[in-house]
């Protein structure tokens, strides 16, 4: 089984939500033992009405993962981000946020993103992205990489 409930509010330039979550599965096939994994999450986002300011997103995620032992059930994730609609002609976004879940006394492996969408015509955009993911194996080096995606409309 698995249930969900999710509250959310949204105005003019703020929003909230706060969800739960939970699956029921078994132990073990054989077996009747049930395991409950439950799961929390806010989310939230501000958009300023003051000109030059981004706008604001958060999140923070809990988890409990019946099936791990006690020192290792559960986990987090989180992310933040800021995005200027109006950064010369397009878009800037700046982001950071876990890039799998931090298992408890564990250090948290961070993905981080820079954007900027612009149009090159009225039926062209464009946007260039550069991403640093954080990798916490032993004699393995963080990842960075570069993109571009055009997008299309007609």
């Amino acid at each position: 089984d698995a249930y969900g409930l999710n509250l959310a509010y949204t105005a003019d330039s703020f929003g909230v939500s706060l969800t739960f979550g939970e699956t029921e599965t078994h132990a073990y096939a054989s077996q009747d033992n049930m395991e409950t994994d439950r799961f929390y999450a806010a989310n939230a986002y501000w958009t300023p009405d003051v000109e030059g300011l981004p706008s604001i997103s958060v999140g923070y995620e809990y988890g409990v993962d019946d099936k791990a032992a006690d020192a290792t059930d559960e986990h987090t994730n989180v992310f933040a981000g800021l995005q200027w609609d109006e950064f010369g002609p397009g878009t800037l976004g700046l982001a950071m946020g876990t890039r799998v879940n931090t298992v408890e006394d564990t250090d948290a492996q961070y993905q981080y993103e820079a954007f900027y969408d612009y149009p090159i015509n009225d039926g062209m955009t464009i946007t260039p992205v550069i991403f640093v993911k954080d990798v916490s194996a032993a004699n393995t080096d963080d990842t960075t990489g570069v993109m571009v995606r055009t997008s299309f409309s007609f």
